[in-house]
């Protein structure tokens, strides 16, 4: 007796046809409760990703504005005085203004203890205040960097926690950063702050 064959078709009457169909439609289902079970876990790792990668972002360009203000504060150390401070100071918060995002942010620059400009950018105010003749006066470093403005010690004199006495610039910045996914949790709303203390002198 001679064995009929066929390709990609099932002989009529032997079942496999029904049979192929039925693995065809399990299979496809076992996919979808697959996917189901896996989607979530992989929107969670793409929200995390978008968020933390946008905040990194947003600090970075902050930190690249504070860094050329402090890079400036450097290169004109000579007007770290009584006369030069105040437009020493506006021009570093000048600066740093491009690192702030358009839905706000605030800068604050103080020179030695002296002028301080102060930039909202919310309301687009600016604000200058400070004694400008403080800003002739040397000061010791701390610490934990901060200087210690309330004890103004002889210029080049040394430090009881290291370092030289001198003059110094602060800048400090900060924009509101709001993540895309912020109902996941990863990243919370708030704002990203970046701060530097520069010895011109």
């Amino acid at each position: 007796m001679r064995k009929l064959f066929s390709l990609g078709r099932a002989l009529p009457g032997n079942g496999r046809s029904s049979f192929s169909d039925f693995l065809r439609r399990q299979k496809a289902g076992v996919s979808a409760v697959e996917f189901a079970l896996v989607s979530p876990v992989l929107l969670v790792i793409l929200a995390g990703t978008v968020d933390i990668g946008g905040s990194l972002k947003a600090k970075f360009e902050l930190s690249s504005a504070v860094s050329a203000g402090s890079n400036y504060a450097l290169l004109n150390g000579d007007k770290v005085n009584s006369s030069g401070g105040s437009a020493l100071a506006g021009n570093i918060a000048t600066i740093v203004t491009s690192g702030l995002s358009s839905n706000g942010g605030n800068i604050q620059v103080l020179v030695n203890n002296g002028p301080t400009f102060a930039y909202n950018a919310t309301t687009s105010t600016a604000t200058q205040t400070g004694t400008a003749a403080n800003a002739d006066l040397c000061y010791c470093p701390g610490n934990s960097g901060a200087v210690a403005w309330s004890s103004p010690v002889a210029c080049g004199s040394i430090c009881s926690a290291g370092g030289l006495a001198g003059k110094f610039v602060t800048i400090s910045a900060s924009k509101p950063y709001t993540p895309l996914f912020g109902g996941f949790g990863i990243v919370s709303n708030g704002n990203i702050t970046v701060q530097s203390v520069v010895q011109p002198q």
